[in-house]
């Protein structure tokens, strides 16, 4: 049923795998992550992956399987992006956080905190820039942020991606990731 030969990897043949496939994609990709959006987004990349490498599709043997593998490696890199975004917010967080037993010291290191992530948003671009702020700061999900800036939802991931690994360093670099772990001790079951 697969693409069989070059002249039928056409987009009349790309539509008959996408219904036959469409549903259970969706459904397989739902079970995993729980989310509709998230189970939509997913399976918009098998297809959009399987789409750019129609020509080659032919050389596959067991394509249900290798459908299904693609959905099963984009849910599990989408989840450990998750995982490591949450751990970033969870850190920067701690860093805003006032301190529980007003500690002149801990005040200041608070508010160091701070600048330095004030300091470490001003060195993105401009569009990162942008589109951190509409997303933390103004509260909008991807799609709201892609209409508003004209761009795609994909690319504002990539930059929220890109920017919370930048701002993680850029903390890690300022020794703020150490002092925010010797002020969580003090702040147990905070988050």
């Amino acid at each position: 049923m697969f693409l069989s030969t070059r002249k039928c990897a056409g987009e009349q043949s790309f539509m008959l795998l996408f219904d036959v496939y469409k549903s259970r994609l969706f459904g397989y990709v739902l079970a995993i992550t729980h989310s509709r959006y998230v189970a939509e987004e997913i399976t918009q990349e098998v297809f959009l992956k399987l789409w750019l490498n129609r020509l080659e599709l032919d050389k596959i043997d067991n394509p249900d399987a290798y459908i299904f593998a693609v959905a099963r490696n984009k849910t599990l890199n989408y989840l450990r992006k998750a995982n490591y975004d949450k751990k970033l917010l969870r850190e920067i967080e701690l860093s805003a956080a006032v301190s529980l037993n007003n500690n002149v010291e801990e005040k200041q290191a608070v508010s160091e905190c701070d600048e330095l992530l004030e300091k470490a948003i001003t060195l993105l671009s401009p569009q990162r820039k942008q589109v951190y702020r509409l997303s933390r700061n103004e509260g909008l999900n991807h799609i709201e942020i892609a209409r508003q800036l004209n761009i795609s939802r994909n690319t504002v991931k990539n930059h929220l991606v890109e920017t919370l690994r930048f701002i993680r360093k850029y903390l890690g670099k300022n020794g703020i990731l150490l002092l925010m772990t010797s002020l969580s001790s003090g702040v147990k079951n905070f988050l």
